[in-house]
């Protein structure tokens, strides 16, 4: 299978473990570069598979590919059925395989759960755990997985490899930004018919209209469109650099926009509209070159 270039050293690291792979096998980085695709690629090695389709999609008796299924959590009941079929001797071919994709969404039961497979790992049996937030999982679960780390592409790889993929090369330059340098969340916005977040917040400050903004963006979850503003907020930061003294006022909205996002985290029932055209108001005081 084909990987996008920034996926090569981490591919690399796992071919070099063919001739003893390790039974646990923890996938990391930063999320939205493409983890799971390692994934996908180890079970194409393990199983000896051709077929193109995705993995995950697959009904193979030798491999259990486990999400969070449209849940908060993985809970613990997967994990006990993961547990039942690494005993079982393989069906088709000499090994099997376990994908837990989102790993640090495994509850507490369920991460203890799975330990117990990890610290006796039935003979030719392997378990791949992929996290963009390995700091959540169990330190133990951690300590019993080999890790395989998926650097992000710079800013100009991953431009050049969305523009490859049909995606005009300006909405690539601002959702690169606003997603944090994240191809594969891009894509996904992209997918979603999203626009990128820079117009519009340039049209704010030319329109007095700012209901209508706020309801421009009324489809995007709070807690991300804030993450997005916030990126672009810290790249005119950047841009000013040392030679100019720190804008306060840029530096305030940074404070005031961190805080919502905060509280958007932990409070679902928060009041959206308000805080946006809050946000809007804000931004209209602030001194903002024409181009990012």
């Amino acid at each position: 299978m084909t990987l996008p270039p920034w996926l090569e050293p981490a591919r690399a690291t796992i071919d070099a473990m063919a001739s003893r792979l390790p039974h646990g096998l923890l996938i990391q980085g930063p999320g939205g570069c493409g983890e799971p695709l390692l994934a996908e690629y180890l079970v194409r090695q393990i199983l000896s598979l051709e077929d193109d389709r995705p993995a995950r999609g697959i009904a193979h008796p030798d491999l259990r590919w486990v999400a969070t299924e449209d849940a908060a959590f993985i809970v613990v009941d997967q994990i006990r059925a993961v547990s039942d079929f690494l005993v079982q001797r393989p069906q088709r071919g000499p090994r099997k395989l376990v994908v837990i994709d989102e790993a640090e969404r495994m509850n507490p039961n369920a991460a203890n759960a799975l330990l117990k497979s990890l610290e006796e790992p039935p003979q030719d049996s392997f378990v791949a755990l992929v996290t963009s937030a390995s700091e959540r999982l169990l330190p133990t679960v951690r300590s019993r997985c080999q890790s395989v780390v998926v650097q992000a592409p710079d800013t100009k790889q991953a431009i050049r490899w969305l523009a490859a993929q049909g995606i005009d090369h300006a909405v690539a330059e601002h959702f690169t930004l606003e997603y944090g340098g994240a191809p594969y969340h891009v894509l996904e916005a992209v997918q979603r018919e999203q626009e990128p977040l820079w117009p519009v917040l340039m049209q704010a400050r030319s329109s007095a209209d700012l209901a209508a903004l706020s309801e421009r963006l009324r489809n995007e979850n709070l807690v991300s469109l804030l993450a997005r503003w916030l990126r672009v907020v810290h790249s005119l930061i950047r841009q000013a650099g040392s030679a100019s003294p720190p804008d306060t006022k840029m530096l305030a909205f940074a404070d005031t926009a961190f805080e919502i996002y905060r509280a958007a985290q932990v409070n679902s029932g928060l009041n959206r509209q308000m805080q946006v055209e809050r946000l809007l108001l804000h931004w209209l005081e602030l001194d903002i070159p024409r181009t990012s």
